[in-house]
Order: structure tokens, then sequence, then C-alpha cells
């Protein structure tokens, strides 16, 4: 008597192996969503299918976006450190450290986990590199060269990261006007140019603004769905109606724009920023202020109309603000301890936050809302140059 297997039932057998395995990889999907970067990296190593699961982009993207990968506070210092005491901030809050830095000007970011780094003081000796602080990568930028005058300054130098949704690219945008010696001026044209992750290349842009258009400083990183915004002033208005308006930075047509800006009277500080996803702004007519400071805070609503919400009275000492952490609580430095306190809003409570940098001296402070990120920035073939304390100490 010969035996056989119906259709039927050897389709439902294949049928169960297919759900059983499909469930496998749904469960193996959820607890590797829920592990922190460090030891998704060893896990790479356990067999091909996580390898290729932990480096999918649907994977990176799910992790950066899961509950589990939550928001921390990142405070990064820069200054000179005279008695080389590693003991200013505690061992476990700090997740990187580097000595012998020279030149270190700023940090930008995050955008999806990754940072752009910035070293250089002077015209011609200007550097960057991507950094992704959870992975440990870095990436070397290629140098930049403007064609000026020496006896050219700086005299407005600004920055912008984001991503060109339409070609998936990394890019950095970076805005430029020079001050005239000669003249004792500024030199009449705008400098830009783009650098393309993709292509690790630099493009000299032509913008139409006038070099009259002065950028502000942000208070963290204005990269909202393709585009970067920056708070600025132009002298085209006089001192009694001058206004600020806001600077755009679009990365996949690589051209700027211009739109209106909160109400906020010319001769006051401000400063933009990102809160709970929108644009904001901050001003104050005298930031020198101490305990009487009063911060008044703008809220884009609606396509572009701007409205004062409320206003910032912290009551703590000679101070400056350098950043916001969740949805209310600003940050500021006491500049004369240099210790980190952040402003509670909802509650009018201020609260320090531990880190005491009062041995590093001569530089700056940044409080960056950051999440882990698996994001790739290393070139195909990397360098032993691409890594972080290179970059910072060497290149």
């Amino acid at each position: 008597m010969f035996g056989y297997i119906t259709g039927d039932y050897n389709l439902s057998r294949m049928t169960t192996n297919i759900e059983s395995y499909s469930q496998k990889e749904l469960v193996t999907d959820h607890v590797l969503l829920r592990l922190p970067v460090k030891s998704l990296f060893r896990f790479k190593c356990v067999c091909k299918s996580w390898h290729d699961l932990i480096k999918s982009s649907n994977f990176i993207k799910k992790h950066f976006n899961s509950e589990s990968n939550r928001l921390r506070l990142m405070v990064c210092k820069f200054g000179v450190n005279y008695n080389k005491d590693p003991g200013c901030v505690p061992t476990n809050q700090r997740i990187y450290r580097c000595e012998d830095v020279g030149d270190f000007r700023c940090i930008y970011g995050p955008i999806n986990g990754i940072f752009l780094l910035e070293k250089g003081h002077y015209i011609d000796n200007v550097r960057f590199a991507w950094w992704n602080p959870a992975t440990k990568e870095c990436r070397l930028i290629p140098r930049i060269h403007f064609e000026v005058q020496q006896y050219f300054e700086d005299n407005n130098r600004r920055l912008g990261i984001g991503i060109d949704l339409v070609n998936q690219d990394y890019k950095v945008i970076w805005h430029r006007t020079f001050w005239d010696d000669m003249t004792s001026d500024v030199y009449p044209k705008v400098y830009a140019a783009v650098y393309s992750t993709k292509n690790d290349s630099w493009k000299f842009l032509e913008p139409e603004h006038t070099h009259l258009c002065q950028i502000c400083i942000s208070q963290n990183c204005t990269y909202m769905n393709g585009v970067y915004y920056w708070i600025s002033t132009s002298q085209r208005f006089c001192k009694e109606d001058n206004v600020y308006f806001i600077r755009t930075f679009d990365f996949a047509t690589e051209l700027f724009g211009e739109m209106t800006g909160p109400p906020i009277p010319g001769e006051h500080w401000a400063s933009l920023m990102l809160r709970g996803g929108s644009l904001a702004a901050m001003s104050c007519d005298d930031v020198t202020q101490a305990m009487t400071a009063n911060y008044g805070i703008w809220v884009r609503i609606r396509e572009n109309n701007w409205i004062k919400a409320y206003t910032v009275n912290p009551p703590i000492p000679s101070h400056y603000p350098i950043g916001i952490w969740e949805y209310d609580k600003f940050i500021f430095e006491l500049t004369q301890t240099c210790r980190l306190v952040f402003y509670d809003q909802t509650v009018k409570q201020v609260t320090s936050l531990g880190f005491h940098f009062y041995d590093l001296s001569c530089g700056s402070n940044w409080a960056i809302s950051y999440k882990e990120s698996l994001v790739p920035i290393k070139n195909e073939k990397p360098t032993d140059k691409d890594n972080a304390e290179y970059f910072l100490t060497k290149y």
C-alpha cells in the first residue's frame, strides 16, 4: 500500500511553519527594539539574521522611535582644565571625554541621533565631522576653502544640518559673511556652501538675499521636515521698527527663503528653538539682569502666526540661557559658579542638574535633547582617522 500526503495537508503544514517562523521573528524584533545601541552592536555577532535585521533601515527607524529609546538630556562642555582634574562630572554621567582639544568651536544637532562637530576659529582652518556618540562612529568631512581676501575676518558664521528628504541625504548648510578691514564694513556679498554626505563633497551656492541679514544663534537644532530655520535681523529695518524675521533653507531644493518672525523689538535679545516639535522663540530685553530677567516665550501657530504664550522669570542669580529640556524646562548656566540648572515653568521650580564645571574655564556649554541612534555615518572605506579623538586633537 502506498501512502501519500495531500496538497491541502502539505499546505497547512507549510503555513503553520511560516506562521511559527513569523512569530519568532516578531518576538525577536520586539525584544531587540528595547535594547540600547551598545547591546545591539554586540548582538549583531549572534547570527546573520540578527546582523541583517539590526543593520536594516526599517529596524534603525523603529528603534529610534521606540518608547524604550527615551529622550535624554545631553550636556556638552568645552573648556580648559588647568588642573587636569577629571572629577568635575560624575563618571556614570559621562559618555565621552577628550583631553588636549585645542580649537573646538561648536556642536550642532542632533538629527536622528547624529551630530556635526566644528573646529577652528579662523577663516581658513575650519573643519567638520559627523559624530554618532551611541555607535562611537565619526566621519571626517572634507575641508572647503572660500576665496576671500587676506584682510577679511568672520562677521557672521552660521550652520544648519538636516536631511534632504527627496534623496535621503544628510546635508550641512554653511552661511557666512565677512568683515572687510580695508573698508571697516561688512563685505557686500553672502557666501554659502552645502555639503552632501552621499556625494562626500561641498557645493558653493549663490544666495540672493543681502549681506545685511544677520543670522542669530538658536537655542537648539531648529530643523523640521527638510527645512532649517534661523531667527535673523537686517539693517534694512530702521531702529524704531526693527523686527526679527525667519531665514530658511530647504535641503532638497538647496534654496534660501524668508518668512515672518515673532514681533520682537529689534533691540531685544532673541533666540529660536524647537519646543514640543514646533518652532518657538525666546526673547529678553536684558539677559544680564540677575533674578529679574524676564524671558518672553513666543510660539508659532497654524501657518505662520506668532503669539506670546507666557513670560518666564527664573529666580536665579547671574545666568545665561543655553537650552530647553522637554517642553517647558529652560536650562541656564550660572555664570559665577559654572553650574547648570533648569527652571520648570509649570511648577515654578529651580533644580540643579548636578553638573559642576568649575574646573573648565574659557569654554562653552550646550544642553541638548538626545536619543540614541543606530544611523550609520562612516565612509564605505573608513580610515584610522575616522574617529572622534583624531578629529578633536589632530585634524
